[in-house]
């Protein structure tokens, strides 16, 4: 099962992507099953809250949307 970083933002779901042009994490909206495939996924959860720790401790905007690990299946309609 791989797993997502994701939150709600007024009832759409979010999850964190990496920007390489930026260096930096950023969040996308995940209203299609297409966009899933452009979110960070981790294969296993100890990988997800690794990213979801560093989040927490290096990027002070992304950390305040309320993050959490959640398995990628629960967002495929």
């Amino acid at each position: 099962m791989s797993y997502l970083i994701t939150t709600l933002i007024k009832g759409i779901p979010y999850a964190v992507s990496p920007n390489v042009d930026a260096n930096c994490f950023e969040l996308i909206p995940i209203q299609k099953d297409s966009q899933i495939s452009k979110a960070f996924c981790s294969p296993n959860k100890t990988g997800a809250m690794s990213i979801l720790n560093w989040i927490n401790e290096n990027d002070a905007e992304l950390a305040s949307k309320e993050l959490e690990v959640q398995p990628e299946a629960k967002y495929f309609r």
